[in-house]
């Protein structure tokens, strides 16, 4: 399965780290391996081949990451939350996914980013089965 890629822009890796973060806790998208990042000319490239104008701003942060949703589904949920980037959905079947996979292994992790232990959703379900649980408990006795 070709995985969808997300193009994240911003001023700093940190807050690149915080975008990839808030398209997994609030996004409900999974990243699938290692975020990388890559360098602001081909980053340009690709939002000029994605969006068919040129970039506005320049940032000096640009990073990659997979992700195990459909483009169509990550676009709407990317624009159900404000992620602190500017992020761009890349499709399997364009030539910027096939250029992006090609150089994949040459590009450099991002170093300190850990997707969230849990989404608001799985917190929620958790604390409904706890919740649940303790009045088992308290009707056992």
């Amino acid at each position: 399965m070709r995985n969808t890629i997300v193009l994240v822009r911003t001023d700093n890796f940190q807050k690149a780290s915080v975008a990839l973060a808030d398209l997994v806790r609030y996004g409900g998208m999974k990243i699938r391996g290692d975020p990388r990042i890559i360098p602001p000319a081909l980053s340009d490239w690709a939002f000029e081949k994605i969006s068919d104008e040129k970039p506005r701003k320049k940032f000096k942060a640009h990073v990659v990451a997979q992700i195990d949703l459909p483009p169509k589904k990550a676009i709407g949920r990317l624009m159900d939350i404000h992620p602190p980037a500017h992020i761009l959905v890349i499709p399997p079947d364009t030539e910027v996914w096939e250029e992006l996979m090609r150089l994949w292994g040459t590009f450099e992790k991002l170093r300190g980013f850990h997707p969230p232990k849990r989404t608001k959703a799985e917190e929620l379900k958790r604390k409904r089965e706890k919740k649940t649980e303790g009045e088992w408990e308290l009707e056992e006795f």
